[in-house]
């Protein structure tokens, strides 16, 4: 009797031989002459700072997206148009209660930062949250409060 878990003989091994057909007017890739460029973050000056900044914020924001910490937390840190973004995002979809939640808060499981130029970094990160994974993507700029001080400002947020 044969059964679910039955293995099959591996198929034999075609090697590739030659271009694949392509639709009318398509270029295979990669384009004849180029050689590929593969994206690489820049960091210039010391990024330490800025990685061990972001880390925090991050932090802070998964927190204050899965219902932990109050959205009023993040006004120091955002620009006012990402504040309120992110505040009417928050009242548009029902949090949980704090007490009515299990097991382990959101966390930040990975930050990875590319500076654009030396006064402006984004930065892409990892939430884990109930067992799931979700994507954050953030751009700080160093910007000059009232006061004459340098602050690391969120000007864009975009998660999913």
């Amino acid at each position: 009797m044969k059964t679910a878990t039955t293995l099959l003989a591996p198929a034999p091994h075609v090697p590739f031989s030659g271009p694949v057909e392509t639709a009318t007017g398509q270029i295979p890739l990669p384009f004849p002459g180029m050689t590929p460029v593969l994206p690489a973050p820049i960091e210039r000056g010391d990024a330490r700072a800025i990685r061990e900044r972001s880390a925090r914020f991050m932090q802070a924001l998964v927190e204050v997206l899965s219902g932990e910490r109050p959205v009023r937390q993040m006004a120091a840190w955002m620009a006012p148009d990402v504040y309120a973004q992110l505040t009417t995002r928050l009242t548009a979809h029902a949090r949980v209660p704090l007490r009515a939640r299990s097991g382990r808060g959101a966390r930040i499981v990975s930050v990875h930062v590319a500076m654009v130029h030396d006064e402006a970094a984004e930065i892409a990160g990892r939430m884990v949250h109930r067992g799931r994974s979700r994507a954050l993507a953030v751009r700080l700029e160093l910007q000059e409060t009232n006061r004459g001080q340098k602050v690391w400002r969120c000007t864009a947020l975009v998660w999913a």
